[in-house]
């Protein structure tokens, strides 16, 4: 299934969602993805990954598209290059 792209209340929306269903969620911030040429990406994740979506131009905008209520975790050395910090669920 393709990926939804989603806007910054779209996310809150869904996230919302998340909460109530999941115990544990968060965003994965990528860069250099290959259907996203020059875009910061943000890919909700949930077990399994859902196809939702937000894209910037840079860091800084996509942070400012991010819901309120996460916790902020830097990438690891074991993360794959592509990955460049997650956002947790409190």
């Amino acid at each position: 299934m393709p990926d939804q792209i989603i806007t910054a209340r779209d996310a809150r929306a869904i996230q919302a969602k998340a909460g109530n269903g999941f115990g544990l969620f968060g965003w994965i911030v990528l860069k250099d993805q290959p259907d996203y040429p020059g875009k910061i990406v943000a890919r909700l994740a949930t077990s399994p990954l859902t196809i939702y979506v937000m894209l910037a131009n840079t860091l800084e905008e996509l942070h400012a598209m991010l819901p309120a209520g996460l916790v902020h975790s830097p990438r690891e050395p074991a993360d794959p290059p592509e990955v460049m910090e997650v956002w947790f669920s409190a």
